[in-house]
């Protein structure tokens, strides 16, 4: 079983699991405990992989303090570089992890492209040309999935007031 795929499975169910030295911390509902069995089952690589998204965490979050230090450079105030390198972290998060949908599927709508005029995208997604909602819901889709990620990673989001900017 996939390890990453188990920690999503028990996130998903409400556990919250810290690694403690050769041991597994797991907390969370009752009604989880056939997740906390197979967590129990794979705890070797269940720590693997955890170790691993601690190295991730760590860089990441070093790799958004840099970029929000580069998007200060000019006039921008500090919330404002904080989106910006927020905004830049989303689009690399998405480029080396995002899903990719089937050239055939449109990644807004999932359905059929067919004989319809697509988008082509950078990521190698693709979405209806017609109408513009395909690539607006793709867009909040990618965008969340990477958010999330990165408040895993223990990131905090910054304030997105449209005056600022």
């Amino acid at each position: 079983m996939d390890a990453v795929a188990l920690l999503h499975r028990a996130q998903e169910v409400g556990l919250r699991i810290e690694p403690m030295g050769k041991k597994l911390l797991v907390r969370g509902p009752k009604r989880a405990e056939a997740v906390v069995k197979l967590l129990a089952e794979h705890k070797a690589e269940v720590l693997a992989a955890l170790s691993l998204s601690f190295v991730d965490a760590s860089w990441w979050r070093e790799r958004l303090k840099t970029k929000a230090v580069q998007w200060t450079i000019g006039d921008r105030n500090g919330e404002a570089a904080k989106r910006l390198a927020w905004g830049d972290l989303e689009n690399e998060w998405h480029h080396q992890h995002g899903k990719r949908w089937p050239t055939w599927q449109c990644a807004g709508c999932d359905a059929l492209i067919s004989g319809s005029q697509a988008l082509n995208l950078p990521d190698g997604n693709r979405v209806h040309f017609e109408p513009i909602d395909c690539l607006i819901r793709f867009g909040k889709r990618w965008r969340g999935a990477a958010c999330e990620a990165l408040v895993a990673f223990g990131l905090e989001p910054p304030g997105l007031d449209g005056d600022q900017l």
